[in-house]
């Protein structure tokens, strides 16, 4: 089991940072924080499907793919909540479950975020299969830390690979992962 923990950063002063922490289950390894630019891989046609919604849940297809690359079909659920929204993203052809699990939190919420959203979160994504036991002890601790490390004013975006996605094409799935996670940020953000 890795032992690391939310790298130590410089305050910059800025506001409206986006973090991303990650886990890989294939590897069973931590990253993070990683800094987001807010507007370059958002997708405006999936912000115009969540913000006409009727509901505060949304499903369907996403086009993402890596810079010269064709792009790939990905299937995203993705549902708003008090505090923060979470999705599943699914490969076209998935029929064994989800290939990422994204928790985003807005700064506009971080006030009301749940005492127990960790716990929820990652009981989810354990439920789901995308966790063994151990590393969904050692998920849930370093998502505790990072919260309580992050300025106020950041955006948080938490995602587990579970590891049924090539690893040959994690480039892809990670631009999938950032566009979803920042339209998700400016989707719940706004409700």
């Amino acid at each position: 089991m890795p032992s690391a923990g939310p790298q130590p950063r410089e305050s910059s002063g800025e506001e409206g940072r986006i973090q991303l922490f990650c886990w890989d289950s294939r590897t069973e390894t931590w990253n993070g924080p990683t800094g987001l630019s807010p507007s370059p891989r958002a997708s405006r046609r999936l912000l115009q499907a969540l913000q006409v919604t009727p509901g505060q849940s949304w499903y369907g297809p996403v086009h993402c793919g890596a810079p010269g690359e064709a792009p790939t079909r990905f299937f995203c659920l993705i549902h708003a909540l008090c505090d923060c929204a979470v999705a599943m993203i699914y490969c076209s052809d998935s029929r064994t479950g989800p290939v990422e699990i994204v928790a985003v939190i807005p700064p506009e919420l971080r006030a009301r975020l749940r005492p127990d959203f960790v716990f929820e979160f990652v009981a989810f994504a354990r439920f789901l299969g995308a966790l063994n036991e151990g590393g969904a002890l050692t998920v849930h601790d370093l998502m505790v830390a990072a919260i309580q490390g992050a300025q106020f004013s950041e955006a948080l975006v938490f995602s587990i690979s579970t590891g049924l996605w090539p690893s040959d094409q994690d480039h892809v799935l990670s631009c999938c992962v950032e566009k979803i996670a920042l339209s998700m940020l400016e989707w719940v953000a706004e409700r």
